[in-house]
């Protein structure tokens, strides 16, 4: 299912992605790759509240590097080389993002290539799905701002599921 999801996302890269300008947005492809391996850092070093599967031909490790190193950064680059500009069309924009990814990770569940765990759930997903797309956009216009916010959010979350 994993190399089904690489390969859908790297087709998505190849016919939608504005690669001319790749440069600009490789910061906010670096930020998202470094939040997602902050989290596997510490979820390794406790306990995870999410775990990606493996499959019969790829182990732990390899399901974390492809989608922390490739999967996770194509996406932040699609989403931001495609972002609109007038207002109605940027929320309804993100709107979507946070729909299909929602939909991903509910269909994620039923085939059982995502589970749950310490009170990790669908409605948690939501929640920072709904934060990650407008932060992702924050990054890239705000890189500075965006890292400090993101420091908040992180506390907030390792309280909520007791991580300190």
């Amino acid at each position: 299912m994993h190399f089904l999801i690489l390969s859908f996302v790297l087709y998505l890269a190849i016919k939608k992605a504005k690669w001319n300008n790749w440069e600009q947005y490789y910061p906010t492809m670096l930020y998202m790759s470094l939040a997602s391996f902050i989290y596997e850092y510490i979820s390794h070093t406790y306990y995870h509240l999410w775990e990606l599967e493996t499959g019969p031909f790829i182990s732990h490790m390899n399901v974390h590097f492809l989608h922390n190193l490739v999967i996770n950064p194509l996406i932040a680059f699609i989403f931001l080389s495609n972002y609109p500009t007038l207002p109605l069309k940027k929320f309804l924009y993100i709107l979507r993002w946070v729909l299909i990814f929602f939909v991903g990770e509910w269909i994620g569940r039923i085939t059982e290539i995502l589970t749950y765990h310490h009170g990790w759930n669908l409605a948690w997903s939501l929640l920072f799905i709904t934060i990650m797309f407008p932060m992702i956009r924050f990054h890239f216009i705000y890189p500075i701002r965006a890292l400090l916010l993101s420091v908040f959010f992180v506390v907030f979350f390792l309280k909520i599921f007791r991580y300190i």
